[in-house]
Parts: structure tokens; C-alpha cells; sequence
């Protein structure tokens, strides 16, 4: 479990539906408490705070709002749902505070991204404390990164100009300031498309640094981490955002990012190595990977290393249907991946992330 990914969801005893606190378990630790033992200490420690309560009882909403004019809440989001979007409900939800509200119930995937957007706004406010380079760099690709793949949707040209300039400030930001603090930073973003691209593009980045490859070769990693799931694009939203493992047909439809990835980048005349580590960083030295089956020699070192990071990614992170695991627990199960992965490149891999 990441530190820092606390929700506090304040409740009182009406009768609203709770099934959201299930769903929002599925991402975040819960902090669960009534208005009565809702403390300054729970704020603290809060990416988030979830208040559903009746604000028609006047009993209760005195309390509510001391409360929540503590001072360690002002730096912490507040959402409030309710029953109807009336004009009582959002006046009153207001003077208490609420940074946005919502009627609930509500489908699953409307009330995760408002959740999601009420977090990531205040994550990037917090960027603020990092190095002036790591925060510029973290702007400019989350940017870089949501235009990228909203142009790859609707099926326009992909610049290079941008992301390239933008993989130039995050290589600069990693040789002046390392790579723990702003990765950290990515973590608790909830925009997971941008999440896992800029932390496959830092692994890659820092694994070029520590290989010691040239300048020009470490664009090319970085923009390849930037672009290898750029295929996601035309994959369903419902699959990506699925609060739950995929199904086998789902599967089928999510491992077609490889091939889409071929076509966008292959339209917009991308290098021929960019296209490889996007199109063949799921591929297996054994000959099971996809799409194509390569195997052995015929997988390249860059696909190789970026497969490396995919993999360490994808067990690192937090997901709504598996927990965070450690790094020396990700490790260790991807020196068991003989077949897979290159076993001397992820031992070097190891020396970068432990």
C-alpha cells in the first residue's frame, strides 16, 4: 500500500446507499467515521475527504462545519453526495466547503472519475515542492501525454516535436535530481494511462543512465515509454478503467494495443525503433509473447528493457483489483520469469530500483 492513499469518507446514519465505499475501496485505504470523531488528524493524512450526510437535518450540520473548517483540511478536496442536485443541497454543500458535489447513485465509472479528478488536481498542486526541473517536467508530459493519446483517438498525426521536448526535460530532471521524488509524485496521480507511461519512461530513463547508453539512445528510451501503450487509445474505456481483473474475451480485446500501436505510430512515419518497443515490448524470449511471437534474438534490447519496466510497473502499482507491491518483492518475482524477461538485464535492472 502506497503511503498517502487515504480517503476519509464521513457518514452519518441516513439511509443513502454506501455501495461506493466497496467501490472506493477498491483504490484507495478507507478511513471510514461519523462527523462526531472525524478528527484533524484524519484530514492530515487525506488525498481525499467523502461526505455523505442528510443536509436537510440542521442538528447535524453545525457540527459538520467546524469540523471541517479545521485547518488541516484546507489543502484536502471535498466531495459531497447527494441524494438530488437541488438547489438546497448544492447551497448548503457549499457553505460547508465542498470542492465538487454529485448525485448518488450514480454508475461506478462517473463517480470514480470525479473522484479521480478531485485527486489528481490536488497531487499536481503538490508538484509544487519538488525541483523547479522535476515540476516542469512533470506539467509538460502530463500535457504532452494527454494530448498525445487524445489526437492517437481520433485518429490525427502525432508531432514528435512535443514529446520529445517533453522527454528531454524528464531526462534532465532524473541526471539533476534522481528519480525517487518525482516518481513518487506520479504515484499518487489517478490518471492511470499518465501514471504508468511516465513511470515506464523514468525506469527506462534511469536504466539507460545506469547501462551508461548515449544521449541520443536515451531519447529514444524515454519516448519509447513515453508512446509503448499509445495502442491504449483505441482500446474500450470501460476495459482500461474496469474496477475489476478482465475477463479472457476482455483480454483478447486488450492485447490488440501492441497492433493499434503499429498502425498510429506507422501513420504518423515514426523511427523504426520506436515503433519496435511499442509494438514488441509484450513479446516473450520464449516465443510466447504477442503480437508477433518473436523470440530469442529476434526480441531487441531496447523492447527488452522496456519490458522490464512494463512488467516492474505493473507489479509496483496500485490497481482497484490488486494491491501495490513492494520493489524487492517485484524483483524478486521477475528473476523467476526465465523465458520471459533477459535475466542479465533485470539483475542490472535491480541495481537501478533497490
Amino acid at each position: 500500500m502506497l503511503t498517502g492513499q487515504i480517503v476519509t469518507i464521513i457518514c452519518d446514519e441516513n439511509k443513502q446507499s454506501r455501495k461506493f465505499i466497496d467501490l472506493v475501496k477498491r483504490y484507495y485505504t478507507v478511513n471510514l467515521t461519523d462527523i462526531d470523531h472525524a478528527s484533524a488528524e484524519d484530514f492530515k493524512k487525506s488525498l481525499l475527504i467523502i461526505v455523505q450526510v442528510d443536509l436537510g437535518n440542521r442538528q447535524i450540520i453545525p457540527a459538520l462545519k467546524e469540523k471541517l473548517s479545521l485547518p488541516e483540511r484546507a489543502n484536502v478536496p471535498i466531495l459531497f453526495l447527494v441524494p438530488q442536485l437541488t438547489r438546497h443541497a448544492l447551497v448548503q454543500a457549499n457553505i460547508l466547503g465542498a470542492t465538487d458535489y454529485i448525485a448518488y447513485p450514480c454508475p461506478d465509472n462517473n463517480f470514480i472519475q470525479v473522484m479521480g479528478d478531485l485527486i489528481s488536481r490536488e497531487v499536481e498542486k503538490a508538484w509544487s515542492k519538488l525541483s523547479k526541473t522535476q515540476e516542469a517536467a512533470l506539467k509538460v508530459s502530463l500535457k504532452v501525454v494527454e494530448e498525445t493519446f487524445g489526437n492517437a483517438r481520433r485518429g490525427e498525426i502525432i508531432s514528435p516535436d512535443d514529446i520529445k521536448n517533453s522527454c528531454n526535460m524528464i531526462i534532465e530532471a532524473t541526471s539533476k535530481d534522481g528519480l525517487t521524488d518525482w516518481m513518487n509524485a506520479i504515484r499518487q496521480h489517478h490518471n492511470y494511462t499518465y501514471r504508468h507511461s511516465m513511470m515506464v519512461c523514468g525506469y527506462l530513463v534511469s536504466f539507460g543512465m545506469y547501462l551508461g547508453v548515449q544521449r541520443h539512445d536515451l531519447q529514444q528510451l524515454s519516448v519509447g515509454g513515453i508512446l509503448h501503450d499509445i495502442g491504449k487509445s483505441l482500446t474500450p474505456l470501460e476495459l482500461l478503467e474496469k474496477p475489476a481483473r478482465l475477463t479472457p474475451e476482455e483480454w483478447v480485446i486488450m492485447k490488440q494495443h501492441p497492433s493499434h500501436s503499429r498502425t498510429i505510430m506507422m501513420e504518423s512515419n515514426w523511427d523504426d525503433v520506436l515503433i519496435d518497443i511499442a509494438v514488441h515490448h509484450h513479446e516473450k524470449l520464449d516465443g510466447s509473447g504477442y503480437p508477433d511471437g518473436l523470440q530469442g534474438a529476434q526480441v531487441s534490447d531496447l523492447a527488452r528493457m522496456a519490458a522490464i519496466a512494463d512488467v516492474f510497473s505493473g507489479l509496483t502499482d496500485k490497481r482497484s483489483y490488486k494491491p501495490s507491491m513492494s520493489s524487492e518483492a517485484a524483483i524478486d518475482i521477475m528473476l523467476t520469469m526465465e523465458g520471459h524477461l533477459d535475466m542479465p538485464l533485470v539483475k542490472a535492472f535491480r541495481a537501478v530500483v533497490l
